[in-house]
């Protein structure tokens, strides 16, 4: 029984019988030491500085201070140590931060969606397509003439003898129209011979007609009357038609030569080439 109320009674204190000293439990290590210096968080390195201020370096922590081990107290037992909520103290003063400039993205030279390109008939973009027309230009012309200069010019004409057929084709004292519209030839048929006029007037070089009813080459563009054998008699035609070189081909046909002339007021007409006689 006297073990049981010794249990009961727990931590009564008699003369006789003192507590045994409790042990001091040691600090949490939690916490902070009385009296010491915070720890500074690190900076964040993702942290980017604002523009306009130099990035701050980083304080170094002190390191705490170890508190002494408490002394056991000989009567009775030390409470334990209070804790007191952390004290942050600043790195550094804070600095005056100067105000953000406003960061110009450079312009992105990029078309917009609905542009039509150079069918857009602005005013830039005539010039260009007028430019480029004018320097296409340019070039075709510059190629077709250095190609045109390696073609000799040389006149394609039709050959200026021509054949009129036998003389059996004409009949005597008739004007054969059949080479005036090709060649401008006229051919009269006498009764001895032949003769060829030129069909062009020495006024103003129309084509004259020939006029059956009257016997004569009527100008139409100024009047100038020619008879028969070319010879002029009105009009303003200052001189007679002109006559060309007549013979005979190596096959017997009539061969009219439109290069070589004969004039009458050169007395040109009394050539053996001026008439083609025949009979």
């Amino acid at each position: 029984m006297s073990d049981e109320n010794e249990v009961k009674s727990g931590s009564s204190e008699t003369p006789d019988n003192p507590a045994p000293p409790k042990k001091a439990l040691p600090p949490i290590s939690s916490a902070r030491p009385v009296g010491g210096t915070a720890k500074s968080l690190p900076p964040i390195a993702s942290a980017k500085p604002v523009a306009g201020t130099a990035p701050q370096a980083p304080t170094p922590a002190t390191t705490p201070k170890p508190a002494p081990p408490p002394t056991p107290a000989a009567s009775s037992p030390q409470p334990a140590p209070q804790t007191t909520p952390p004290v942050s103290v600043p790195s550094a003063a804070p600095r005056a931060s100067k105000p953000a400039q406003e960061v110009r993205k450079p312009k992105q030279d990029k078309p917009p969606e609905n542009d039509q390109g150079i069918w857009r008939m602005s005013r830039k973009n005539f010039l260009n397509v007028a430019g480029w027309f004018g320097f296409v230009g340019f070039l075709v012309t510059a190629t077709v003439g250095a190609i045109r200069l390696m073609v000799p010019r040389v006149l394609y004409e039709a050959p200026s003898a021509f054949k009129a057929g036998f003389p059996e084709d004409y009949i005597i004292g008739e004007v054969n129209e059949t080479y005036k519209d090709e060649f401008r030839v006229w051919i009269v048929r006498e009764v001895d011979g032949f003769y060829a006029l030129l069909a062009i007037c020495t006024h103003l070089g129309c084509t004259p007609r020939w006029a059956a009813s009257e016997s004569k080459f009527k100008c139409p563009c100024h009047g100038s009357g020619y008879h028969k054998d070319g010879v002029n008699f009105e009009g303003p035609t200052p001189r007679p038609l002109e006559r060309l070189k007549i013979t005979l081909a190596d096959d017997g046909q009539i061969l009219v030569d439109r290069n070589i002339k004969f004039l009458y007021e050169k007395q040109e007409w009394s050539r053996p080439d001026a008439f083609l006689k025949y009979g």
